[in-house]
């Protein structure tokens, strides 16, 4: 019951959007293969793993269209492996990277989405009056400052964020090994393309940062 809960609550966030005021990525685990010295990576395979296959397309496309769009290059999964049992084995990838000439492959998997309650304190703003009037007799500040501001008190509330967790990898086809991997955090995601979006950047700024790719 709670996987399924999970999927449905990854389909509304990923699908349709969650009602938001705020989204954002963290990449709060990252590793990297220390010891690799192998040329930098430039064309990688993107793989989403996800239980529904609209959900691993969107996903996909989107990754290697804003991987594009970085200047590097990237060849969604699906294009080459229409069905998600197409690369059941490693035997099935290394034919797709052959096919199209990657240097590497990347691997998403979702997951699932957890709910997290938090509470926020109540507050008091002040809130300035309408009007010109400072002082007695208009000029100056005196001891009417604080007659020219209002308290306004505002009560606590329960708030509920969803959090989307990802893991990503990227292994090198030349040593066939993982050379790179991540996990990330999207706490109240306006949309799909927002999660992915914030993935590409952080992956891509971290890999140069760990001198895998240009």
């Amino acid at each position: 019951m709670l996987e399924k809960r999970f999927i449905h609550l990854f389909i509304l966030a990923v699908m349709l959007g969650l009602v938001s005021c705020s989204s954002q990525t963290k990449l709060y685990e990252r590793w990297n293969d220390t010891e690799y010295v192998g040329p930098k990576l430039e064309k990688v395979l993107i793989l989403g793993v996800f239980k529904d296959d609209i959900q691993r397309r969107m996903f996909e496309s989107t990754f290697a269209n804003e991987v594009d769009s970085k200047g590097k290059q990237a060849i969604a999964g699906y294009t080459l492996m229409p069905e998600k049992e197409d690369f059941d084995s490693k035997e099935d990838i290394l034919a797709a990277v052959k096919k199209v000439g990657a240097d590497s492959v990347l691997i998403t998997s979702f997951k699932g989405v957890i709910e997290k309650q938090r509470d926020v304190p109540p507050r008091v703003d002040y809130v300035p009056r309408m009007g010109m009037r400072y002082g007695r007799y208009g000029y100056g500040y005196g001891g009417y400052y604080g007659s020219t501001y209002e308290t306004v008190y505002r009560p606590g509330y329960t708030v509920t964020d969803t959090v989307v967790q990802l893991d990503t990898r990227v292994y090198s086809v030349k040593h066939e090994k993982l050379v790179w991997a991540g996990k990330t955090k999207s706490v109240n995601a306006s949309s799909a393309q927002d999660v992915i979006k914030e993935l590409v950047i952080l992956v891509i700024n971290d890999m140069k940062e760990s001198g895998l790719i240009k």
